[in-house]
């Protein structure tokens, strides 16, 4: 009889039951957090390509000649690429490629290869989009 109440007790106590509780759900919350610090970091990223594309495009409106627009474009997108290296990674180059076609229009694109970037590294317990970022930009060679 007394074995049976002493079980009983054991059942009705509480004591321990918050340790337990956390550490059945800290994983999940952490992963949660770490899920949105990588994911914020890789769009950060990933606007910073789309705003180097962007610059790219229209440092090479002030250009004179399809030659010198290419290498505005290039120059101004490399240029706003490195402002973002702490977050890129700093690993890899940017691939600008600035080109004209025979239409009026000028494309800017820039590629960049995350692949050595610490949280394509690490983030590996949360799936992770494509490392290669991609973003193009068009405009008009001038006139209306």
């Amino acid at each position: 009889m007394r074995n049976a109440l002493n079980k009983l007790s054991l059942l009705k106590c509480k004591r321990g039951l918050a340790a337990l509780e956390f550490v059945i759900l800290a994983p999940a919350l952490l992963a949660l957090a770490f899920g949105i610090i990588i994911y914020s970091i890789y769009f950060s990223a990933l606007i910073g390509v789309r705003q180097a594309a962007a610059e790219g495009a229209r440092a090479a409106v002030a250009g004179l000649s399809t030659s010198e627009r290419i290498e505005l474009a290039e120059t101004r997108a490399k240029e706003v690429v490195a402002g973002y290296g702490g977050i890129l990674g700093g690993g890899t180059t940017p691939v600008v490629t600035a080109s004209s076609d025979g239409v009026g229009v000028f494309k800017v694109k820039v590629s960049y290869d995350m692949g050595g970037s610490p949280i394509m590294k690490y983030g590996k317990f949360v799936p992770l989009p494509s490392p290669d970022l991609e973003a193009s930009v068009v405009v008009t060679n001038g006139g209306y």
